[in-house]
């Protein structure tokens, strides 16, 4: 009898994922709809959350950089940013924190660069440099982040806008462009009202899926970060963690520490 149950109940969830899939990509609002009612109404804390890209943000990128003889060390030895793949990830906030893995480096300086994209008088694609900014590191490896300060003189991220942020370590002291390199991009746009209700009713652990299954990257990664620093030995968060960043083939970096910045 159990056998009968359990292949009607394998055969719903197909039919079920069939679904889905149809809604995802004919429906994606209803699709929304359905993620916000099932975690906050249920309370689904730990409600898997491979990261759902939205459709056509893709742009060129650097997310790993090349390595360098004698500059870093380890596995992996590369500077890599902690992005979706097509390089391109959203964000609800004003100043977000954006991540990145650090090798094992002998260099001591990094700096952060963000730059405004938009258009000249002619049309054509244009950078503008919006903030820069570099800091001292020790050489010890794992997930690194800076957030974005909240300052007068810095004005906070336009909805709609993208940005264009790079991140280089320098080994040698006479090399302007830097030795290790990666770039991204960053575009914050706003929450729609069944979002932002959501996200209100929501537990913080709540807050990680539903951040996930509606495309904002930073969101979802900071959220993470923020309750694993809380919580550093809850299995569950490091699991949900290993679990994003296997959505973005960047599974080898889930057991790395977290290093503040000096």
């Amino acid at each position: 009898m159990y056998r009968v149950v359990l292949l009607y109940f394998l055969k719903s969830c197909l039919r079920l994922k069939i679904v889905m899939e149809i809604v995802k990509v004919l429906y994606p609002s209803v699709l929304k709809t359905l993620t916000v009612l099932l975690v906050v109404g249920t309370g689904a804390a730990a409600l898997a959350e491979p990261y759902v890209p939205p459709a056509g943000l893709g742009a060129p990128g650097r997310r790993e950089s090349a390595g360098t003889r004698g500059c870093a060390f380890g596995n992996p030895a590369n500077l890599i940013a902690l992005m979706p793949t097509d390089n391109v990830g959203l964000t609800t906030a004003a100043y977000p924190r954006l991540y990145w893995y650090m090798p094992t480096t002998q260099a001591s300086i990094v700096r952060f660069t963000l730059e405004k994209m938009g258009e000249d008088t002619e049309g054509k694609d244009s950078a503008e440099e919006f903030y820069r900014t570099q800091f001292a590191i020790t050489g010890e490896p794992g997930i690194m982040s800076l957030e974005l300060p909240d300052t007068v003189s810095l004005p906070a991220l336009e909805a709609g806008d993208r940005y264009h942020w790079q991140v280089a370590v320098f080994c040698n002291p006479v090399s302007e462009e830097g030795d290790l390199q990666i770039e991204g991009w960053v575009e914050r746009q706003v929450p729609d009202e069944d979002l932002l209700a959501a996200l209100e009713m929501a537990s913080e652990s709540e807050k990680v899926a539903l951040y996930a299954s509606n495309g904002y990257w930073f969101d979802v990664v900071d959220q993470l970060a923020t309750l694993q620093a809380e919580a550093p030995e809850d299995a569950d968060l490091q699991a949900r963690w290993a679990e994003l960043l296997e959505s973005v083939d960047l599974e080898h970096l889930a057991n790395q520490p977290f290093v503040s910045v000096e």
